[in-house]
């Protein structure tokens, strides 16, 4: 599956041409609502297993990535099966957000043009599933990811609400979706569980997306309906060049690191929430061990708090408020003693705190700025490369550039978000329970 970042030129959402610093803050903003989001998607404990039968060539789906901005990443799905002369295609295309932190997949269905219900504006109409021959609701109660009295009339139903008073009311339903595949060509799998949104009350979404593609861990996730198909592993790599394809990479397709190379950590799977978390258990800044208490990181209150989220839907890393706090301190006495680093307000309205004069850079750059490396379980250090731990933005006048520390602080938990990813292969294994990563150039091969 190809992905898409938002602000790439091949992104339907591309923002056009406004300054750096505009992107930079509207994915600050991203971030911040990222994590209301990911507090807000906490829910009931889904305890039922799923049986699948679905079937694929040997063709493996490899979909682009687009970056986004609610959940940073989009990909192009075909959906439904319809009579059309050649060389049309037999499904409608629709683009969906990518997301490791919600489970629903979903589309917005032909339904919400019917009063009362209401539609957000999208570009492409609708999905009209009344006219696909593969959309087959389910029937209330008679299926395993059916919820006990959640039922609109004889068919199953899942409501989806946000933080923000947005809400989504879907009708559950079996449907092929069609992907790009490791051919070119589009492969189809059958018998997809999805939500059909009916209705959605006080949604905003972007103008090419119509719904998400939900990738975390839980019974009605993508990769868990199609674990069988893909041996319970999907990947990315993401790269810092926005106009270079990576793609989400399923089973058999995934590059696998070299012997002995890579890290492992375990993947924390909690019933009740979809989220994929990892026990970091401790931050070091230029090469030097923080003193913090690795138990800021635990799990609390069955993961309602605390914990470490990997998310490719946040863009800026947040740590947890005693681990930001030691890591700005850490940073104001290491910059203190450097001539050249004055420091400075943040520009505008950005929220983030730690920011420095950067006009002329130094000599090396930032190469000059010591690197971040997060401490997992197993020995597992993910290090941030020195350009994706800062950023430089433009400054009120011209002249006036800063650099800013890319980490936000959060109050309730860790998310380690996609800035601070790029150039690993991260592949997530259900199956083990693992997380692997390793360093790669992500514009190759991706």
């Amino acid at each position: 599956m190809g992905l898409i970042h938002i602000h790439s030129p091949a992104s339907p959402l591309y923002p056009g041409n406004i300054s750096y610093t505009e992107k930079i803050r509207r994915l600050v903003n991203q971030s911040a609502a990222r994590a209301q989001h990911l507090d807000s998607t906490i829910s009931s404990a889904l305890n039922t297993h799923i049986n699948t039968n679905q079937t694929m060539t040997n063709d493996l789906i490899r979909p682009k990535l687009q970056f986004q901005l609610i959940a940073t990443y989009i990909i192009q799905v075909g959906l439904g099966t319809f009579d059309a002369a050649f060389p049309a295609d037999p499904f409608k295309s629709f683009y969906l957000y990518i997301d490791t932190g919600s489970s629903l997949v979903w589309n917005l269905c032909e339904d919400c043009q019917k009063p009362p219900n209401e539609c957000f504006h999208t570009k492409a109409p609708p999905y009209p599933n009344s006219q696909s021959k593969s959309y087959k609701p389910l029937p209330c109660g008679r299926h395993p990811l059916c919820k006990p009295g959640q039922c609109v009339g004889d068919f199953c139903s899942q409501d989806i609400t946000y933080v923000s008073g947005s809400a989504i009311r879907t009708i559950l339903a079996g449907e092929t979706f069609h992907f790009l595949s490791t051919s070119g060509q589009t492969e189809p799998i059958e018998g997809i569980v999805f939500g059909c949104a009916y209705d959605a009350k006080n949604t905003q979404y972007d103008w090419e997306v119509s719904g998400v593609l939900g990738l975390g861990y839980a019974p009605n996730s993508f990769p868990v309906q199609i674990s069988n198909l893909i041996q319970g592993a999907f990947s990315f790599c993401l790269c810092r060049d926005l106009h270079t394809t990576t793609y989400l990479r399923f089973g058999a397709d995934i590059p696998q690191p070299p012997p002995g190379s890579g890290s492992v950590t375990p993947l924390v799977l909690l019933q009740d929430i979809p989220y994929y978390y990892v026990n970091l258990q401790g931050i070091s800044v230029d090469e030097q061990r923080l003193q913090i208490d690795p138990s800021v990181f635990a799990i609390r209150k069955q993961g309602q708090e605390g914990g470490c989220v990997m998310d490719n839907g946040s863009t800026f890393t947040s740590l947890i408020r005693p681990a930001y706090d030691a890591v700005i301190a850490f940073l104001e006495n290491y910059f203190s003693k450097i001539h050249d680093f004055v420091r400075a307000p943040s520009p505008s309205d950005l929220k983030l705190d730690l920011c420095y004069k950067w006009s002329p850079p130094p000599p090396l750059g930032f190469e000059d700025l010591p690197p971040i490396t997060f401490h997992f379980e197993n020995n597992a250090n993910l290090e941030i490369a020195h350009e994706d731990g800062f950023i430089e933005l433009d400054g009120d006048t011209p002249g006036n550039e800063v650099m800013c520390l890319a980490i936000m602080p959060n109050d309730v938990r860790t998310i380690i978000g996609s800035l601070q990813q790029a150039n690993y292969r991260f592949i997530y294994d259900l199956n083990g329970r693992q997380l692997k990563f390793t360093p790669e150039d992500c514009d190759k091969n991706s």
